[in-house]
């Protein structure tokens, strides 16, 4: 595996610009042309656009280096092959689309914003239609329960799934929480920053979600998860 980051050449900033897609949809075709692929190729590469003082880049984790297809763009690869320990302390960040999957009246499954149902179950609790609105409840109350909801149902989506994905976490916190629209079928999403630190408790595991992300919406860059060793 190798990780890579795709960065604009310093004196090329325009010309990158204009090249660089402006949709998230859009984005992840665009990162298609650093890897030349064969017609049906599925996608072999996962990633993250972090944005510096306006300036984006690119940290993609992919099965073959990827390729700069112009001269308005740096790529910097190298083996991804991280030497794992059981008991190991790492700190991360993630920005991941965390759902849920339940089934509908007709017995299909969807997927649905964690955020979004732990609204509709508090709305519920409170004594509200199923169809009422946020701002349905007193100012003083929604601003405050808003936050601790999303950190919750955030959070508990990310312990539920490190027990799958070889981790455990220590402290985890939502850094930010958005819904987003994409494509020409207008797709929404949600998708949110989490950062903290974790235990390895399964390395080959650990290492796969490494590789392959976690979670879904991963042609909108989501899932890669970035570790290094903590400090504390």
């Amino acid at each position: 595996m190798y990780f890579s980051v795709i960065a604009p050449a310093e004196n090329l900033l325009r010309q990158a610009a204009h090249e660089l897609a402006q949709s998230p949809y859009a984005e992840h075709q665009w990162l298609w042309q650093f890897f030349p692929s064969d017609e049906g190729q599925t996608r072999d590469f996962i990633f993250r656009r972090h944005t510096l003082e306006q300036i984006p880049r690119f940290y993609v984790v992919s099965q073959r280096p990827p390729v700069a297809f112009s001269e308005a763009w740096q790529v910097l690869s190298q083996i991804y092959d991280p030497q794992l320990l059981e008991g190991q302390r790492l700190s991360f960040q993630l920005y991941a689309n965390p759902v849920v999957t339940k089934k509908n009246s007709a017995g299909k499954s969807q997927r649905h914003d964690v955020v979004m149902q732990a609204k509709k179950q508090m709305l519920a609790e409170r004594g509200l239609r199923f169809d009422a609105k946020w701002k349905d409840l007193p100012n003083e109350e929604a601003n405050p329960l808003l936050y601790e909801l999303v950190q919750n149902s955030c959070i508990d989506w990310l312990k539920f799934r490190s027990r799958s994905h070889g981790f455990t976490l220590i402290a985890a916190g939502v850094d930010a929480y958005q819904q987003n629209r994409a494509g020409k079928r207008d797709i929404r999403f949600s998708t949110v920053d989490f950062s903290g630190d974790l235990i390895v408790t399964h390395p080959e595991l650990f290492q796969q979600t490494l590789f392959n992300g976690l979670g879904h919406a991963k042609a909108f860059g989501c899932g890669l998860l970035l570790v290094k060793r903590s400090d504390r």
